[in-house]
């Protein structure tokens, strides 16, 4: 097995771990990174380790007070996603390929979500 996530600096790789984070309940526990009844994800505290191999390893064989082992349940292409996606959250991924903020976390619908609207004239030339 590889020793740092083959999706590191990846946008897709990043973008697929990111959906599995939320798929596989990872927030319930990490919430967004920010921690809760797990260890924060987006600090320099990192019990196990932050290098790619040991971020694997803790998901795949689960760790004491409550880290549940996934080995066996998914694919290992889509741990090496998490693990990317959760070396992201602590910046170190090179900004142009970290995943952006969710929808749902926008101020405004995406267009494509957007209602119709007739433009209304105002006066204004």
């Amino acid at each position: 097995k590889p020793k740092e996530s083959p999706y590191e600096g990846n946008a897709w790789g990043m973008g697929e771990g990111k959906r599995l984070y939320q798929s596989y309940n990872c927030s319930g526990c990490h919430a967004m990174g920010g921690g809760g009844i797990g260890p924060a994800l987006m600090d320099d505290k990192w019990i196990y380790g932050y290098d790619g191999e040991q971020i694997y390893s803790s998901i795949v064989q689960g760790r004491p007070n409550g880290m549940p082992a996934f080995g066996g349940r998914i694919t290992d292409d889509q741990i090496w996603q998490i693990v990317a996606y959760v070396k992201s959250l602590s910046g170190q991924t090179p900004q142009d390929a970290a995943p952006s903020r969710d929808d749902d976390m926008s101020a405004k619908k995406p267009e494509s979500r957007k209602e119709r609207e007739t433009p209304k004239q105002t006066g204004h030339r």
